[in-house]
């Protein structure tokens, strides 16, 4: 039954359609651990990052998809605008929510499983790295209820499958879910999640916002997906869940109840800690009779993407922009792992750049090094970023060092008022002022003329 409405499906079809580069079906029987992931990471060292449609997975009757998230132009055809709209369209939206609307017509409920029933490990949940404690699902959209019970929050928390009905999850201290997760485990009461797995690509966009707590995301998604996100009662939890997905395990985190889980492959690219963490308990699975997996590679481009873009960078942009006026463009670069940062301005006076990268540093706990740039360079290609660094740059007046700073425990090389590289989550930030000083001559850069530059199309001089 075709449906009028967006959903994996239609984003699939959609890339497909309007950019078949992106769309790779990959018929060859591919095994359920690793390999998926030496596929999607050896096709990025190619610099190829499309999206990868698995049809044949050992045993499983269901496909699995991932790479959404690796590419720009995948991104931005989730937001139906071109890649350098992004995030001016993701900022617009923001302030104009689209409320959800509830409907009868539910593909999710398709097959209904609770009780006895209920087994995690029938879904196929790839193991992805060599070290990882088990196999994970590393793309669910986990939702959970607001304490005012009018709002729902959503975040992307991994899920470690330990059992036919249990799974450690990891929320990170500083995002909302470990908040309501507090708040609940304060009444010694347990937090009711619903974790979606496999939507149109607006709904993880969704879960990734930094919006204040309270903000109902299921609005922010209806406005991300520029229609109201359709909804359905749950089975066993007291708000709706999506309609159009492809799964939905709907469960509880039991308060104060913590089990080993990790290692686990982070976006830094390297091993996370053991720790112990939040058991979650499912008390029911509905799904589509014919579901397809939505699988996030994790230590890769893909799980980069997925929250930095736009959300990280939109968000960044629109801060320092209420400041000055005069930034041009934010870009977090992917090979950064959230912790490089890139600004583009027009420098109106001497100490612009500085300024702009005091404001930047303090802005996003992530961000550890900044460079600030003027507007002839293009700030989404890292070769002429490095080349304002080196031909602009004089370390003992263009760098700004903030030693001592707050950052991510998850960044390997964090240390502690006492310790070095103990994964305390300080830092010491750098900002480096690559703009070119004012009331000076400096060299320009060379240029064949505007004319002749665009009306050379290179496709027109290679043999056919």
């Amino acid at each position: 039954m075709k449906r009028n409405t967006k959903d994996l499906r239609s984003y699939l079809a959609q890339v497909a359609q309007m950019a078949p580069a992106l769309y790779l079906k990959v018929k060859h029987r591919v095994s359920l651990h690793y390999e998926m992931t030496a596929f999607v990471k050896k096709l990025g060292t190619e610099s190829l990052y499309p999206i990868a449609y698995f049809e044949n997975v050992e045993k499983s009757d269901h496909p699995i998809v991932s790479n959404l998230f690796a590419n720009r132009r995948a991104i931005a055809l989730a937001l139906d605008c071109r890649p350098d709209e992004i995030n001016q369209v993701y900022i617009e939206r923001l302030d104009n929510l689209i409320q959800p609307r509830m409907t009868n017509d539910a593909p999710v409920k398709e097959v209904v499983k609770r009780g006895d029933e209920v087994d995690l490990r029938s879904l196929p949940v790839p193991k992805h790295h060599e070290k990882d404690a088990g196999p994970y699902i590393s793309a669910g959209v986990c939702i959970t209820k607001c304490r005012d019970g009018q709002a729902v929050n959503m975040g992307m928390y991994r899920l470690m499958v330990s059992g036919p009905n249990e799974g450690g999850i990891f929320i990170n201290p500083l995002h909302h879910g470990a908040e309501l997760l507090r708040q609940a485990e304060m009444k010694k009461e347990p937090l009711e999640m619903a974790i979606v797995v496999g939507h149109h690509p607006a709904l993880a966009i969704a879960s990734q916002n930094n919006e204040p707590l309270g903000t109902d995301d299921y609005a922010l998604a209806g406005a991300l997906l520029g229609e109201p996100l359709l909804l359905v009662p749950a089975e066993t939890l007291s708000f709706p869940v999506p309609a159009m997905a492809e799964i939905v395990i709907e469960g509880k985190i039991l308060p104060g109840v913590r089990k080993e889980e990790a290692p686990f492959g982070e976006y830094t690219m390297c091993y996370g800690m053991k720790r112990r963490s939040p058991v979650f308990k499912v008390k029911a699975i509905t799904h589509r009779n014919d579901y397809i997996f939505h699988d996030v590679i994790p230590s890769s481009r893909e799980h980069l993407g997925l929250w930095i873009i736009p959300s990280k960078e939109a968000n960044l942009y629109k801060k320092i922009k209420t400041v000055f006026p005069t930034v041009k463009e934010v870009c977090l670069p992917l090979n950064g792992s959230g912790y490089h940062a890139y600004v583009s301005i027009e420098k109106v006076r001497d100490g612009d750049g500085k300024n702009v990268l005091l404001t930047l540093l303090g802005s996003e706990y992530m961000v550890k090094h900044a460079v600030v740039v003027d507007e002839d360079i293009d700030i989404r290609k890292d070769d002429e970023v490095l080349w304002a660094i080196s031909t602009r740059v004089q370390a003992d007046q263009d760098l700004i060092i903030v030693p001592r700073a707050r950052s991510s425990v998850l960044d390997p090389s964090s240390y502690g008022l006492e310790s070095l590289f103990s994964g305390e989550g300080m830092v010491t930030k750098m900002g480096i002022d690559a703009t070119k000083p004012l009331g000076t001559h400096f060299p320009e850069k060379v240029q064949v003329p505007d004319h002749v530059w665009k009306k050379t199309d290179v496709k027109k001089y290679l043999p056919k």
